[in-house]
């Protein structure tokens, strides 16, 4: 895999013409396939609420089939002011408009003064008219429709507001979907059509279908506003910080180009813009420019002025970034790809869409970009590159101050993570989709002005099946249905509650000339089923089907906050389960729904954060080749996370649709930072062999890209506040919060773990060059497996010596070992101003072992020939001891057997010497 990526990584760098055609032609075609023939963009926009919940969900499935069996549950609300409702030109207004609104193609029906029968009885027949038809009959009669209206309870409060000033019109769409009602304008037809015919100056309109419909203009508006002015932060952000057009130029290319593929993704796999998915384009092109910085900050640290030294530079960026850049798209992606245990399809189809940016990201980072930059012959010249020279500055006593304050920052953390997480549990889950828009928005403020004028705007149903034709006729069956309305109409969220129950009554009134006492039920199903088919007309079949086995409980909410309603549901729930068989009873609707999927993002958020805990930590423990430097390294990346839940809580900001993503994107964001830092100070630790220099080495390798980005991301999220959906404003606001956060974890809680940490990653195992079979021919090695060896030597430190260096010089105070790996070294000593030599050691000898046990050095060690050691002390071997115990044992057992080798022979050399009756030297 090594040799693959090596060997792709030297054909980019010779060959930078082939990746860039490669990639634009993949471009075109992707740009193709998202735009029509007419040029609009083929990507859909989907607002609906209901479709957030699974296909086969049982609650969807219904709502589904209410809508078949009753036409569209979701009407549009009008409320139109008059001077008085109850006027002769008023009345006639209503009836003109009502006409009007009926001949809009795609309008079922219209539910008003004007169409709404006053039943009135003559004999033994039922005159069936509108209070419309009767007023322009008999101007005289309107006093006496406005006293027969108040005392209607079908009507009270739901065509004519209780101050008389206000009419609504109830308009039903039929085959008229959220694409269409946009497309062909319904919300303003039906606003200019109310202006023209009644000249009132104050007109609202509203319902689910215009909520939905200001929410696909908002998420649309988002990604207009959005987009180019992160675009804007990416051109000014880089210009300023690399002082370079080309290499602006880069990086905006390959951020718009992953973009453009994540886009065709979406068409490709039929996935719409929603109140979820709305956030990936911004998001991609967000963390491309992150991307981007880390690699411009790689590419512009030394200067390339030749075509050879740009092959080399773009050779040492790609193998230099590729560990880091894999780990850090990895753990974003696992961030990620954790959000999938939620069964929403939104949440999904988010999830799917922003693996593929990521996953495009990181091809085009790694490979398109350094090609561009050597195409275009960047880095020709030294960049005074913004907040390099601070950056080197602030390394080192930021350093120092994590170094010196270590234990208080970790200890601080420590205490952090689990109050903050604690306060999370309370964190209340809900959604209000109309107080999601900003107070001025006209959707807001037309629904809470017919809410208020109406009490209640907020359209919900209660679905009654029997299962049994004619059952619905059966007074005992009738009297339950009545008692579950009484019930509804005493919540205090209930504004209204009408069915066919109430049209029975009003019938069997009028069949008795209006008399109080007959406002009742029929006393048998013969009776309501006669009185049901001959005078019902078309306006009861909105609350029964003509079988009289299902019928509609219609319910106006005067809230629409989720958590509100949710404690409705339940106790509708409650209620519904002691109807009497065989009456089944479901509260529904699109705010039942809208909670639905609010309460299910609650319930899998917990589990979806573990998981992408678990899964991250895995990657880090894979790649630091330990489950504890693992855990430590997810640390500080959990800090920012737990940091974000607290603050829900104390800000009493429930959990909805958009800020529960916030938690595993920042989580998997952040982790970038802590790999890129402990890479580089991997690397530093073992080349300068002090933990103090490597810090502030890494620090100041990392500081200046680490801000940059965290500083690119902040400002693009910040974006988001520009929206008219407060849930976007939301997000914007609390994820750039969190990355701040995150950002000052990394540069103070990172570097004081580092400097506890010995890091040894995977990549360095894959590298690390031992020679031949160092388990068999290094006796320190002897038990080990090839990869426990290499452990052992990245815990260890790895020196080069030439031939002449010297290695341990006699007399010296030193505790460390040293154990031979490559070449020859001569052990000697200087007696009397004379060299005298007392042996050669070769690959796998052991020596030092005096100054490791605390004494000074005895002798000499220099090298003979080109030389590589492992020098280790007791610090290095109790690391190995706390994280890897099964191979310091095996390392102490060699050890004491080549003590013991090394006494043995001292021993007999001594036992040989006084035969001899010679001294030992």
């Amino acid at each position: 895999m090594t040799r693959l990526f090596n060997r792709l990584v030297d054909g980019v760098a010779s060959h930078p013409w082939w990746p860039l055609v490669l990639v634009l032609a993949i471009t075109i075609a992707a740009a193709l396939n998202c735009v029509d023939r007419d040029g609009s963009l083929r990507i859909g926009v989907d607002p609906s609420t209901e479709k957030l919940l699974p296909q086969d969900d049982a609650d969807r499935l219904s709502f589904e089939h209410l809508r078949a069996t009753f036409g569209d549950t979701d009407a549009i609300l009008l409320a139109v002011r008059f001077d008085t409702v109850w006027r002769a030109d008023s009345l006639a207004a209503i009836a003109q408009l009502s006409d009007a609104l009926r001949r809009v193609d795609g309008v079922k029906s219209v539910y008003s003064l004007a169409t709404a029968p006053n039943l009135l009885a003559q004999g033994e027949d039922i005159e069936v008219s509108t209070f419309t038809e009767q007023a322009a009959q008999d101007a005289s009669v309107i006093p006496a429709l406005a006293d027969a209206f108040v005392r209607n309870p079908v009507y009270r409060g739901t065509l004519v507001s209780s101050d008389g000033r206000y009419a609504a019109l109830v308009v039903s769409l039929d085959g008229v979907d959220e694409v269409r009602f946009l497309r062909e304008h319904y919300e303003r037809r039906f606003r200019e059509l109310a202006q023209q015919t009644t000249g009132s100056a104050e007109i609202h309109v509203t319902g689910a279908s215009v909520i939905r419909a200001a929410t696909t203009l908002a998420l649309l508006d988002t990604l207009k506003f959005t987009i180019p002015t992160i675009y804007g932060l990416i051109v000014v952000l880089l210009l300023v910080a690399f002082r370079s057009i080309r290499a602006m130029l880069t990086a905006v290319v390959g951020v718009s180009i992953a973009m453009i593929w994540t886009l065709a993704s979406a068409v490709a796999l039929e996935i719409p813009l929603n109140v979820v998915t709305v956030i990936t384009p911004p998001l991609v092109v967000t963390l491309g420019l992150a991307y981007a910085i880390h690699l411009l900050s790689d590419f512009f640290s030394e200067p390339a002025r030749n075509a050879a030294e740009r092959r080399e530079r773009s050779i040492h960026v790609m193998k230099q970034l590729a560990p880091a850049l894999l780990l850090a798209t990895a753990t974003t992606v696992a961030g990620f790809l954790a959000l999938l245990l939620n069964a929403l399809p939104a949440i999904r189809q988010f999830v799917m869409l922003s693996v593929l940016g990521v996953s495009y990201l990181l091809l085009l980072t790694l490979f398109f970009m350094p090609a561009m930059l050597s195409v275009l012959h960047c880095g020709s010249r030294e960049h005074n590159q913004l907040g390099n020279r601070l950056a080197q500055r602030f390394a080192g006593p930021l350093s120092r101050f994590d170094t010196r304050w270590r234990s208080r920052i970790i200890g601080v953390a420590l205490v952090l993570v689990p109050v903050c997480l604690l306060l999370a549990t309370g964190i209340p889950v809900g959604a209000d989709y109309v107080k999601g828009f900003v107070a001025d928005h006209p959707a807001r403020m037309d629904y809470e002005a017919v809410n208020r004028v109406f009490n209640g705007a907020n359209l919900v149903s209660v679905h009654i099946d029997s299962h049994l034709n004619d059952a619905l006729t059966e007074p005992e069956l009738m009297q339950a249905i009545d008692g579950l309305q009484t019930w509804l109409r005493k919540q205090p969220e209930v504004g209204a509650a009408v069915s066919y129950v109430d049209h029975l009554k009003l019938i069997n009134q009028s069949m008795n000339e209006g008399a109080a006492a007959a406002y009742a039920l029929p006393d048998s199903a013969a009776a309501a089923k006669q009185l049901l088919v001959f005078a019902g007309g078309d306006d009861l079949r909105r609350f029964v089907d003509p079988r009289f086995r299902e019928a509609l409980i219609s319910i106006r909410l005067n809230v629409n906050d989720s958590a509100e309603i949710a404690r409705f549901a339940e106790r509708t729930r409650l209620q519904l389960a002691t109807l009497p068989q065989p009456l089944d009873g479901e509260l529904t609707g699109s705010s039942v729904l809208a909670t639905r999927t609010v309460e299910e993002i609650g319930k899998g958020q917990w589990l979806s954060l573990a998981v992408a805990g678990a899964v991250i930590w895995a990657l880090l423990a894979l790649m630091f080749t330990s489950m504890i430097a693992g855990l430590w390294a997810l640390l500080p990346n959990l800090l920012p996370v737990a940091v974000y839940f607290g603050l829900l809580r104390i800000l009493d900001i429930p959990l909805n649709p958009t800020n529960s993503l916030i938690a595993s994107i920042v989580l998997g964001i952040a982790v970038d930072d802590t790999v890129h830092f402990l890479a580089r100070f991997n690397r530093y630790a073992r080349a300068l062999g002090n933990e103090q220099q490597a810090v502030e080495k890494a620090l100041a390798g990392t500081l200046r890209p680490t801000t940059l980005n965290t500083l690119a991301l902040c400002l693009g999220l910040l974006m988001f506040a520009g929206s008219d959906l407060r849930s976007q404003v939301q997000f914007g606001l609390l994820a750039s919060f969190t990355l701040f956060v995150a950002w000052i974890s990394e540069i103070t809680l990172t570097p004081a773990l580092a400097t506890r940490l010995k890091i040894v990653t995977l990549w360095d195992l894959l590298r690390l060059d031992l020679g031949q079979s160092p388990q068999h021919t290094i006796p320190l090695f002897s038990g080990l497996s090839l990869r426990q060896a290499r452990v052992f030597a990245l815990i260890s430190k790895l020196e080069r010596h030439q031939a002449g260096d010297l290695v341990i010089r006699q007399g010296d105070v030193a505790r460390d070992m040293y154990v031979v790996v490559d070449g020859d070294i001569e052990i000697w000593i200087d007696r009397g101003g004379e060299h005298q030599t007392l042996t050669r050691l070769t690959r796998g000898a052991v020596l030092g072992e005096a100054g490791y046990f605390g004494q000074k050095r005895t002798a000499n060690a220099a090298a003979t020939t080109p030389l590589r050691v492992l020098r280790f002390d007791s610090q290095d071997l109790e690391r190995l001891r706390r994280r890897y115990p099964r191979i310091a044992a095996t390392v102490f057992r060699n050890l004491n057997r080549v003590q013991a080798e090394r006494l043995a022979r001292a021993t007999a050399m001594l036992q040989e010497s006084h035969q001899r009756g010679e001294s030992p030297q």
